[in-house]
This record gives C-alpha cells, structure tokens and sequence, in this order.
C-alpha cells in the first residue's frame, strides 16, 4: 500500500476549509468588532486606541484599499487568506519535527479550532494577521533547536515575533514563553548575541506601538491596563468558570482534550531525554529535534493559558486572548496522535471536524432561522441577550434608513450633510459600516472616550464636512438608550421619528428607534482624538 501523500492532503485541505469559511463570509454579516475595525482602516495610524495597526492593513489590502469594502468577503479574505498559510507554517514545522503525519494532523487540529479556524482565520479580527506571524515564530523556533548558532533562525523568531505583536499585542508572550524555556532548559544561549539581536529586533519592529502612544498620552496602555488591573482581591469563581469553559469551546473540546493527554504523556518522558539546563552540548540538536525542541512549544503555550486562568479568578476575562496559547500546543497533541495508532487518530480527527462543522451549521440555523429573537421580549430591550444579532438584519434595515434619510433631506426637514450621532463604538459601527457610510452619510461621535473608542480618532476627519446644527440617531432596541438624556449635553431637542422593525422567521427580532436631534448648543464640548474641542 502506498504510503499517504500528505502534501498533497493538505492543498486539499486548504482549498476546501478556505471555499467553505469563503461561503460563511458572504452569508453572515460583519459581527460588532469587526465593523470596528473597519474603522480603522478608513484611517491608516501607527497604532489605534485599542489595537495595533495589522487588522487594518490586511483589510486595507485584501479589499483593494478599500475598493471593494462593502463586500463582507473582501473584508475578511486576509483572515482566511491568514488561516490557510498559517496551518501551512504548521506543518512544515512539525514535518521538520516528528514527521509529515503528524503535520498532516496538526493541520487538520488547527482549521478544526474554534478559534485558529473560525475567530481568527474567518471572522477579521486582530488575531487574525497575528496568527499567521505567530506560527511563523513557532517555526523558527523549531529552526533555532536545529541551529543555535545560526543567524538566520533567531533574526527570523525576531522578526515573526515583532509583526505578531503588530497584530496583538499578546504576542509579546512569545518572548515570554522563549524566555522562560531558556532559562529552565537551554542557559548556555544566554551567552549568545544572536538572542540579543533578535529581542532587539522585535522591539524595532513593534516600535510603532510606542511611538503612537508617546504621541497619544499612553492610552492603549491605559486602556488595557484597566481590563486587566484588579480592581478587588475576591475569588470570581464565576469568571474563572466562564474563562475555562470558554477556552474549551473555542478550542474545540475535542483539541483539548488531546493536548491534555499529549502533556501527560510527555511528562513522563522529558525527564529522560532533556538535557541539562548547563550543558553546553546541549547546542548540538539532530535535524528532527524531538522531545527537547517539543517542550519549546509548551513553555510559549502553557505560561499564557495558565495566566489568564489565573487573572479570570480576579476579574472577567475573554476566552478567546488565550488562543495563541492553545494552538502553540497543537503540534503536541498532534505528535502524540502520530505516534499512536491510525485508528485512533482517524477517531479523533473525525470527532474533532464533526464538533466544528455541527457548531457552525447551529449557528448557521440561529442566525438566520430562529423565529424572532433568543433575546429579552421586553420592549424596552427587545433583543437584548441574542447574540446573533451582531451578524444579522443590519443589511436587511439599512434601505429603510436610507429612503428615510433621503425624503427627509429631498423636503428640506433635515439638512444636506446631517450626520448620524452615536456615543458608543457599538452599534456606531454597524450603523457606520451598513447604513451610512454607502450613502455618504457621516457618522459623529459624541460621549466619553472609552465609549468612543477609535470615533474620538475619526472625528478628527469628519467634523469638516458636516453640519451638526441637526442629526440623526439610531437606537437598537437591544442596545436601548434614552436619545434626549444621553445628548442632552450637545442637543436641546430630540424626537422620535419612527422606528424599524428587523423581521426573521416572519417575527420581530429587533427595533431600530429613529431620532432626530437639534439645537446644538453652540458651548458643546465635542470628544476629538481624546481631547475636547469645540
């Protein structure tokens, strides 16, 4: 029997998992964050309020500058684009480290990964370019096991790991987890400079960052610190259980259960083949490395896991800033596969795609066919709680809007130019990207700064070409507000127009409450790159 062709397994794999994630984009609509950071790229910065700048360069260019923008597939294609060479990466690391089964494997773990197949490699998300840079790290890292004393692994970790934090800045854990591995396992390159080169390397290339924020009063710092500052020494049993449960789905249960087996398994077997942390022989590594240059992977993997379990105890946390964690472990899980049975690793891969493709058509079916709303059936926030939203009806509404926004402007109601006022990033976004900006329609921030978020940056640009004496506002019923309290400080009138109503299954699912606002109190403060302006 010939032996499996895994090459040519994993082209097929890439071109079926991207026509498929390629389909999904075009069916769902842009989810809350990533009509945000859409945003972004209307306006190319060295670094945004609460991300660095990678997301928007890959929407700018896989939507041909914005060419084709209004298109939810051109959007998003850098992310799939990301996924398909960054399972690639993958497997040409742990074909250098095991063998092409288990890369084959690896590959297949990762697009069956809630979060490295569908968060990142579908939905355009800063973890979306991260990603891909963060593999290509975790293969020079297998490089530099093979070569310490070469160049061109460390300047390549180096590289990779800077362009990763460009991504998101989580990516400064792989110098964590590389720091930590050297310390415990390898201190005899500590004596090297090429370690030194490549840190500094990193530092130049995330160094737009810093400049940015030298420039903006260190606010992505400012902001991020208070996400993760501690604001009471109490257990928050509940927040860790969201945090652990999360990381399980977003994995794909099924992954993680093999990586926990897979770190049992090498728990008792490193202790025989890993070389002491003082030898200086233990520069010289075989081509495929094995056991010692595996465990690299877990010191970059674990730490991030087991620090954000931690911090979820403290205070909320999201599941998903643990993925570069969980699939830095995949190679792991993958190689543990490998080794054992065919039988057993077809069981566990065919459970692991079905997990995937079940949750998708779920969600598939929620979106598009649940009657109504899953949400509150009280008027006041009708929808709220119903997740699918986010991906859906923004599209179905925005003609409604717009034929209103155009009669009230043709009878001279409303002024040519009024722009639509929102003080929060969400729904300002989706109103932005859906309702607006295709008509021309300017979208003005107005509320404090870590409600605007990158809207404090945009009205920079925006002010000049509109009339704020008269606006529009726009008020989800599942992201209710009182229009006439929430402007009162910028408008002295606001009045309900009319309200839309977003059908699904022959049902309401949401209202869409129509404002118009006027007199503009000429003292108003307006929130202008996070300094007022008048």
């Amino acid at each position: 029997m010939p032996a499996p062709n895994y090459r040519r397994r994993l082209l097929l794999l890439i071109l079926i998992a991207s026509a498929l994630r390629l389909l999904l984009a075009g069916m769902l609509e842009l989810g809350n964050d990533e009509v945000y950071y859409w945003t972004y790229a209307q306006r190319m910065q060295w670094n945004y309020f609460d991300h660095p700048p990678l997301v928007a360069i890959w929407i700018r260019l896989f939507t041909g500058n914005l060419e084709l923008q209004y298109s939810e597939v051109f959007v998003r294609l850098g992310s799939v684009v990301s996924c398909a060479v960054a399972s690639s990466i993958l497997f040409h690391t742990v074909r250098r480290l095991h063998s092409e089964r288990a890369a084959w494997i690896t590959a297949v773990l990762y697009h069956c990964s809630i979060y490295a197949g569908i968060i990142a490699g579908l939905f355009i998300l800063p973890d979306s370019p991260q990603m891909l840079f963060w593999c290509a790290a975790l293969y020079f890292a297998v490089r530099i096991h093979e070569s310490p004393r070469g160049w061109k692994p460390w300047i390549g970790f180096g590289l990779m790991a800077g362009l990763s934090i460009l991504g998101k800045v989580h990516g400064v854990f792989l110098w964590f987890g590389m720091g930590l591995f050297i310390l415990a396992r390898q201190r005899a390159w500590l004596a090297r400079p090429q370690l030194y080169v490549a840190a500094v390397l990193t530092a130049l290339v995330a160094s737009p960052i810093l400049i940015w924020n030298l420039q903006n009063d260190f606010i992505t710092y400012r902001f991020h610190s208070e996400r993760v500052t501690v604001q009471q020494w109490a257990i928050n049993w509940s927040g860790f259980a969201r945090e652990l449960g999360g990381q399980v789905l977003y994995n794909n249960p099924v992954n993680v259960l093999l990586v926990v087996a897979a770190l049992a398994g090498l728990r008792g077997r490193s202790s025989a083949t890993n070389s002491s942390p003082d030898d200086p022989s233990a520069d010289a590594f075989p081509t495929k490395p094995g056991m010692a240059a595996r465990s690299v992977f877990v010191w970059i993997g674990l730490p991030m896991i087991i620090v954000l379990l931690l911090l979820s105890l403290l205070r909320d946390t999201l599941p998903h800033w643990s993925g570069p964690g969980h699939v830095t472990l995949l190679p792991v899980a993958a190689i543990y596969l490998a080794e054992g049975s065919l039988r057993r690793s077809r069981l566990f891969l065919s459970l692991s795609r079905g997990f995937v493709l079940l949750l998708c058509a779920l969600a598939l079916a929620l979106t598009y066919h649940w009657p109504g709303t899953m949400g509150s059936k009280d008027r006041t926030d009708f929808g709220f709680g119903d997740f699918t939203l986010d991906l859906h009806g923004w599209s179905e509404t925005a003609p409604e809007f717009a034929a209103l926004y155009q009669a009230e402007k043709d009878s001279g109601n409303m002024p040519y130019g009024a722009p639509l006022i929102a003080y929060k990033w969400f729904p300002a976004a989706h109103e932005d990207y859906y309702w607006c900006a295709p008509n021309d329609i300017p979208v003005i921030g107005l509320g404090d700064l870590h409600d605007l978020h990158h809207y404090a940056w945009l009205n920079r640009w925006r002010l000049h070409q509109v009339n704020l004496t008269q606006a529009w506002c726009v008020v989800p019923s599942n992201e209710y507000f009182d229009a006439r309290t929430q402007f009162n400080r910028w408008y002295q009138r606001a009045d309900s127009v009319t309200t839309i109503t977003q059908l699904r299954g022959g049902q309401p699912a949401r209202y869409f409450t129509v404002w118009k606002l006027s007199g503009w109190k000429t003292d108003a403060v307006i929130p202008v790159q996070g300094r007022a302006a008048h």
